[in-house]
């Protein structure tokens, strides 16, 4: 997309002609800031400076109601301030909301049009790892008990699902977490996809936003984190058991994970088969 296509209202009203403009849709603990973090360590060489515009309310008007922002120099390094210039890569990112549907006027960014974007990027991560992850951080906030976490997320597979299935749509670009970290070859495939030189393809700083990993908490080095593997660390808890039990019976969502995740799809199918529940309710008038 040229310039000339990018310039609307957003962009006037804010006095720049960004070099390349990026709406973020990503599911909560699924790397979303690290991997916007990369994006913007990659900004092209022509960017004057750069903007990521965090965890923005949907549908207002993401300057205003950014949780944060993030400003970046011409070379593509972090600054606490300064002047991003009349070029800049902008990035906004929502947290567990998704895009617009083809075809359909954008409604995340109040005052853009569709035609200020140059990519809509969706992020995601894999069920198991993904569920192990905000489970560990709901089990840490002494204000959720059981029912509330439980809520929290079996509300949150409806959205899981949906996701999965936007972020293969064309229109879209789906960034696998699971992938994304394990992978150089995988990071450099989608630089290239968004049009993005490879200025520093590694994984970056253990970002401080969103509480950093749910397992190690003063981990800022990502050699320290085993985010693929967080399955195994709460395999053991009976909260997770449940839930993938739950999941797990629930045959449109295992018809939607095994079209992205046959491995994690596997396993719960294999559970579903050989898991049985030995909990039964005592009799009324039963005594312990």
């Amino acid at each position: 997309m040229g310039a000339a296509q990018q310039i609307g209202t957003g962009w006037q009203r804010a006095g720049v002609d960004p070099v390349c403009a990026i709406q973020v849709f990503g599911m909560r603990r699924s790397g979303n800031h690290a991997i916007v973090d990369w994006l913007m360590r990659n900004a092209p060489y022509g960017a004057t400076g750069g903007a990521f515009y965090n965890n923005c309310r949907f549908g207002a008007d993401p300057v205003e109601t950014c949780a944060s922002r993030e400003l970046y120099n011409h070379d593509a390094t972090a600054i606490r301030k300064g002047d991003i210039g009349a070029r800049p890569m902008i990035v906004m990112s929502y947290e567990d909301r998704e895009p617009a549907p083809d075809g359909t006027r954008q409604k995340a960014s109040q005052g853009y049009a569709n035609a200020d974007f140059t990519h809509s990027v969706i992020i995601y991560r894999s069920f198991l790892n993904w569920t192990a992850s905000l489970l560990a951080k709901l089990q840490r906030n002494a204000g959720y008990g059981p029912l509330e976490r439980m809520r929290i997320m079996m509300a949150a597979l409806p959205t899981y699902a949906q996701m999965l299935t936007r972020a293969a749509e064309p229109e879209h670009i789906g960034i696998c977490y699971d992938a994304w970290v394990s992978s150089d070859a995988y990071r450099t495939e989608i630089l290239g996809t968004l049009g993005l030189p490879v200025r520093d393809n590694g994984l970056g700083q253990v970002q401080r936003f969103g509480g950093g990993s749910s397992f190690q908490k003063k981990a800022r080095d990502p050699a320290q984190l085993d985010s693929t593997d967080r399955d195994a660390a709460m395999a053991d808890d009976p909260e997770y058991q449940m839930l993938l039990w739950t999941a797990a019976h629930d045959v449109p969502f295992m018809e939607t994970l095994i079209a992205h995740f046959v491995d994690d799809a596997e396993r719960l199918v294999t559970l579903a088969e050989t898991a049985l529940t030995d909990i039964k309710l005592p009799v009324r008038g039963a005594t312990t």
